[in-house]
């Protein structure tokens, strides 16, 4: 039950970010509940919040709900929560509540500036940047898969084969579609048992590089790319795999000509 409930915690904090916008949803729910309580958009709004947030803070929903979508994703629950309504809710009944024009006009630039100053410009908060490729793909990716077209086009390869972890096989076809892939997004149409494998060896949280240099060859693969720390490199070389390029922390590999079996 402990482990349930920090994990819940540390889930509530991924969706508040180091903002303020909880204290103001806060805020203006209480407001709404002591001064609006009759009215019946007040009620509405409140009680669908309620629910929101018994589904998310529940112990049992929540390891109902975590075994449904995963743990990655739990936090978007949160995204159900009304926060910007009940806010804007809470702060036009305040206003309406005022008679005095100037008082109003004030009052809604100090609101204004409190809400602004509450939260981080999306696009300085780290989680999002420009792409280089009009695709929209992360830049790792897209010149992951110009090495990988590269060394294919010099050694005269027809047919291209990766396998990358959840991220590269997300984005590859997305950046080229002529890429072949043992499995896409969530392991969906894995080609073989062995692709299977390869795409759970992969994503592990602590991967056996040699079981995925191993299940790469068996899939097929041409190509493979891999986050391996350079000790682990010659555990991929057993299997036929030499380095050919970097792309942030992943390695890209391919396959020796004479390892095709």
């Amino acid at each position: 039950m402990n482990a349930v409930m920090q994990w819940i915690a540390t889930m509530w904090g991924y969706y508040w970010g180091d903002g303020f916008y909880q204290y103001l949803f806060l805020a203006a729910a209480l407001y709404l509940l002591i001064f609006r309580r009759k009215e019946k958009s007040t009620r509405q709004i409140l009680l669908y919040s309620l629910a929101v947030l018994f589904l998310f803070l529940c112990p049992l929903t929540a390891v109902i709900i975590r075994a449904c979508i995963g743990d990655s994703v739990y936090w978007r629950i949160l995204w159900l929560l009304p926060t910007a309504p009940v806010i804007a809710l809470a702060g036009t009944q305040f206003l309406k509540a005022r008679r005095s024009r100037p008082a109003k006009a004030l009052l809604l630039l100090v609101f204004t500036g409190v809400i602004a100053l509450s939260g981080e410009d999306m696009f300085r908060s780290g989680n999002y940047y420009l792409a280089a490729n009009y695709q929209k793909v992360p830049n790792e990716v897209a010149h992951i898969c110009d090495v990988v077209n590269a060394e294919a086009e010099k050694d005269g390869i027809e047919q291209i084969t990766l396998a990358g972890d959840e991220t590269v096989a997300s984005y590859v076809r997305v950046y080229d579609a002529s890429i072949f892939m043992p499995y896409g997004r969530r392991k969906k149409g894995a080609l073989t048992k062995a692709s299977s494998t390869l795409y759970q060896a992969i994503n592990a949280e602590k991967p056996k590089y040699k079981r995925i240099a191993k299940y790469a060859k068996k899939a097929g693969c041409n190509f493979l790319v891999a986050a391996v720390p350079e000790k682990r490199i010659k555990r991929f070389q057993e299997y036929g795999f030499y380095e050919i390029g970097h792309a942030g922390s992943y390695v890209i590999f391919q396959l020796e000509e004479s390892s095709i079996s």
